[in-house]
């Protein structure tokens, strides 16, 4: 008998990315532990509630990215956007209402303090503020996080929060490819050193910011690759223009199958992750799977995601520390090192460890322990001057 047993989760974010290395690792990890997992479908209307009424047997819900629930951008005009994206979050605080008084447990997984692109500020602190009061349990991935969330929303205190790391992505991804054979695919000299920034580019990740630091490395033989899926259309014009202003960048603006990510990470001397802002980083869980040093600033969950070898992060606040951090990785005598070291922390971060303590947090939230959804909520929950005007 496992712990899991007898115990059935509505794993919500998994009919929206089921392909998603986070999400299947994580379903994966639950089931072996002996977890019923369930990723029901999710119509647009009321969709936590269908959930729930058609999984009667269903003892907990994990809510992950609670943004796609009502964040709206696509009727092409802003105040449309705004109002609609309010409408949405109002249902939508009615439907966790729903879920807690039928008896199933709301546990909300953090993955953000706030929205990447700071989208409805007002309404995303009421949605916050609301279902971080109603949940049963709220997990987040190191203890920066839990002190960032609970410095910025009224509720929960940070001794509240379930501290659970993710696991790592070594399994997830093909790595067979050798550094020489990646780099002859994609046309890389042998002796070049390699900063590469990988993922989908946004706003926060701090493009930009690399460019500049990168133009400021003399050094003939370094070469940056940009390679990702721009959020937009005006990120891919900014990128591109950035990437012509200096011969030694490359860029590939376009999305990378999981087949390809392993010719671009081995290929690599380091990652490089300038992020303007950041709670949790995927992108950095992977450089360690594939034995990448991570060049990072020292934010969110980062200090405690990356080891002490690797003594690559840098200062934000520093205007020059991202230069800094690019010279001293391309004068670091042993980077292999680092990317060993990194490698071994990687293979210590276990799924099975996080579906373990998770498997606690859905059974003590689905056996009780509710405080009544009046007494759990301080303060207003509505704006009172109504929606965001979405800037």
């Amino acid at each position: 008998m496992t712990d899991g047993d007898d115990l059935t989760l509505l794993l919500m974010s998994g009919s929206w990315y089921p392909e998603n290395a986070y999400m299947t690792l994580l379903a994966d990890a639950l089931r072996e532990a002996g977890v019923e997992v369930r990723t029901p479908s999710l119509p647009l209307f009321f969709p936590l509630t269908r959930a729930v009424l058609a999984n009667p047997d269903a003892d907990a819900m994990q809510l992950d990215w609670i943004y796609d629930y009502y964040v709206t951008t696509g009727t092409g005009f802003g105040p449309a956007n705004a109002l609609v994206s309010f409408l949405r979050a109002a249902a939508f605080l009615i439907e966790v209402a729903l879920v807690s008084l039928l008896g199933v447990g709301v546990v909300r997984t953090v993955h953000n303090e706030r929205h990447h692109e700071e989208l409805y500020p007002r309404t995303e602190r009421v949605v916050n503020e609301f279902v971080f009061a109603v949940a049963d349990a709220v997990t987040v991935k190191c203890t920066a996080a839990a002190d960032a969330v609970a410095a910025a929303y009224r509720v929960p205190e940070a001794d509240e929060m379930h501290v659970v790391p993710d696991g790592n992505f070594v399994a997830a991804y093909e790595n067979d490819v050798s550094r020489g054979a990646a780099r002859r695919d994609l046309g890389i000299d042998d002796d070049a050193f390699v900063v590469l920034f990988f993922g989908l580019i946004r706003e926060y990740k701090g493009v930009p910011d690399l460019v500049e630091a990168f133009a400021d490395l003399d050094a003939p033989d370094a070469e940056l690759w940009l390679v990702g899926n721009p959020h937009d259309e005006r990120i891919e014009a900014q990128i591109a223009a950035l990437a012509r202003s200096d011969p030694r960048i490359e860029t590939r603006l376009e999305f990378v199958s999981d087949e390809r990510i392993q010719y671009f990470l081995n290929a690599a001397d380091a990652l490089a992750l300038p992020y303007r802002r950041i709670l949790n980083s995927g992108t950095a869980h992977l450089g360690l799977s594939y034995g990448r040093p991570v060049i990072a600033p020292a934010i969110g969950c980062l200090p405690e995601t990356v080891p002490p070898e690797n003594e690559l992060l840098y200062d934000p606040s520093d205007d020059d520390a991202l230069a800094e951090a690019l010279r001293r990785a391309y004068d670091h005598p042993d980077l292999e090192s680092i990317g060993c070291a990194n490698h071994c922390h990687a293979r210590s971060q276990s799924w099975a460890q996080a579906a373990g303590a998770l498997t606690d947090i859905y059974r003590e939230a689905a056996d009780g322990g509710r405080r009544s959804i009046r007494t759990r909520i301080c303060g207003p929950l509505l704006p009172v001057d109504g929606p965001d005007s979405g800037q």
